[in-house]
């Protein structure tokens, strides 16, 4: 069966960082050994004289915008004994290896996920959600709640070795969110998409939120999704590396994996998301979702045996659902679901927002 760990850490960012690095280290450990992306594509880039040119003004820019951040970063390879080179190109993946020549460019495919059904009505405010990935990252995600010394309290749901914000969580200021990998291109040398997701956890109002994350010097581009209890919106963001489209959600909106909303920006679209994308939306039309059963049948969704929204990696399909998160503002709840949705109804952790 499908586990997510719950753990809490507090102080400073590096104090942060430390204790999660040293907690699962033996998650970062196993999950660094076997990723291909960055055993086959990342760490052989970085060797050479283009790869370390990039790391380098990567470096130079991130310690300057997000010192607390990096700070954090270098917790966690103090706190799990890895190498910071290793955990910072992790951090830079879709940065990193859009900047590689196309020779370089083997081993796994990058990661394809994941979909969000958004509802904001007079009666209902969610947002679902479906964490895609690697088969082999089942086990190893967690959910870290932390304690700033300075900042809001916030949990999120994290990858080994990651900086938090890069799936979804919320804060204690009201703030939630989720995330879609998108493939813009071309990508630049500038921020990376993982630091300005993780902005996410800090701010304390959505105008600061999209602020945040359509900061200036963008390298790359996510779909972010995000809501506030106090205001009681919800919003979808497209960013691409130089513009972004803001969408204010009222009714029924859903997005995948490519842009859509910014249809002139440049971009990689697999044939998973197109599927994904049509069938919610067919499915968002024919019963308009008003209440979370809806949301959590639509997540489920298994029609299109080669490109299903709950996906297995079963070929064509390469990734697969690793949890599924509802986010309920009016009940102010979060339901993280282990398992299929439908298929097993009670597994999930349900926490407060």
């Amino acid at each position: 069966m499908n586990s997510i760990e719950q753990f809490e850490a507090g102080g400073s960012h590096h104090e942060v960082g430390l204790a999660i690095g040293s907690h699962f280290a033996d998650a970062i450990h196993r999950f660094f050994d076997s990723y291909e992306r960055l055993q086959q594509q990342l760490l052989p880039f970085y060797c050479t004289s283009a790869g370390k040119n990039y790391y380098q003004s990567f470096l130079g820019l991130h310690r300057e915008r997000f010192p607390a951040y990096m700070s954090e970063l270098e917790g966690i390879a103090a706190g799990a004994k890895r190498s910071f080179e290793e955990v910072f190109l992790v951090n830079l993946r879709g940065e990193f290896s859009g900047l590689m020549p196309p020779a370089s460019q083997t081993g796994d495919t990058p990661v394809q996920g994941c979909t969000d059904c958004l509802v904001l009505t007079a009666d209902s405010a969610l947002i679902g959600h479906n964490e895609d990935g690697s088969p082999a990252s089942f086990g190893r995600l967690y959910v870290v709640t932390v304690n700033l010394a300075e900042g809001p309290t916030f949990s999120a749901l994290s990858y080994p070795g990651f900086l938090p914000g890069n799936a979804f969580g919320y804060n204690q200021a009201g703030i939630l969110h989720t995330v879609n990998h998108v493939a813009p291109r071309p990508i630049k040398v500038g921020l990376s998409r993982h630091f300005l997701a993780r902005t996410l956890l800090d701010s304390r109002t959505l105008d600061e939120a999209i602020r945040n994350i359509t900061e200036s010097d963008r390298a790359s581009g996510f779909n972010y999704n995000i809501g506030s209890l106090s205001e009681r919106r919800v919003v979808s963001v497209e960013v691409a590396p130089d513009r972004h489209h803001v969408r204010e959600v009222q009714g029924y909106y859903t997005h995948t994996n490519h842009y859509f909303e910014l249809n002139e920006q440049k971009q990689e679209i697999t044939q998973s998301s197109r599927k994904r994308l049509k069938r919610s939306m067919i499915l968002g039309r024919a019963t308009p979702p008003s209440e979370p059963g809806h949301i959590l049948a639509l997540l489920s969704n298994r029609t299109d045996r080669d490109y299903p929204i709950y996906r297995d990696a079963a070929l064509p399909d390469v990734d697969a659902t690793l949890c599924s998160a509802l986010y309920d503002l009016d009940s102010r709840e979060l339901r993280i679901y282990h398992d299929h949705p439908v298929k097993e109804p009670g597994n999930y952790v349900k926490l407060s927002l």
